[in-house]
């Protein structure tokens, strides 16, 4: 589909933005880019956004934040004030986590554990198509437990035979 340009940003359903803006930039040198809804201004009713985003007419949206991370998808945090049932897990219907395209990922794991996060074991080698010197992944929940990914690839993808498309990775750092 020539449409279709890519990623442009993942939401997050966060307890407290305050908090996971403080998350993201301490372990990865986030930015807040603008507040769509700062936490100062009234609440968004269900009522109000739902026909738009599907939030129940018995909740709302208390703040909402975009934030930037390097090169890749913007991220963007939403505070509701009923946040429903435990974080996505990797066996979860829907999305289950992101990842982080980091260039030292012992660097990028200090930095997670010093903002609060919590470490699974790891680094791990990279396999199948992912594997290569170098290659490594690393899971972690933040401080609210969602689950995202921290993936180092100095080495190239293995494509398989036929594929006329190229995975998207964020460009090296400066």
């Amino acid at each position: 589909m020539s449409f279709v340009r890519g990623i442009e940003h993942v939401g997050m359903t966060v307890p407290d933005i305050d908090a996971a803006e403080r998350f993201f930039i301490v372990a990865f040198d986030a930015e807040v880019l603008y507040r769509v809804l700062p936490k100062s201004a009234d609440d968004q009713s269900g009522k109000e956004v739902g026909p738009i985003n599907g939030m129940p007419e018995d909740n709302a949206q208390c703040a909402i934040s975009m934030l930037r991370m390097g090169s890749g998808a913007n991220l963007e945090l939403f505070e509701v004030a009923q946040p429903e049932g435990e974080s996505a897990k990797i066996v979860s219907m829907g999305p289950t986590h992101f990842s982080i395209v980091v260039d030292d990922i012992d660097a990028a794991g200090r930095a997670v554990k010093a903002a609060g996060g919590t470490l699974f074991e790891g680094p791990q080698d990279c396999f199948d198509a992912e594997s290569g010197p170098g290659n490594k992944l690393w899971f972690f929940h933040t401080p609210w437990k969602s689950l995202v990914e921290m993936l180092q690839l100095p080495s190239e993808m293995t494509y398989r035979e036929g594929a006329t498309k190229r995975r998207f990775l964020p460009p090296a750092s400066d």
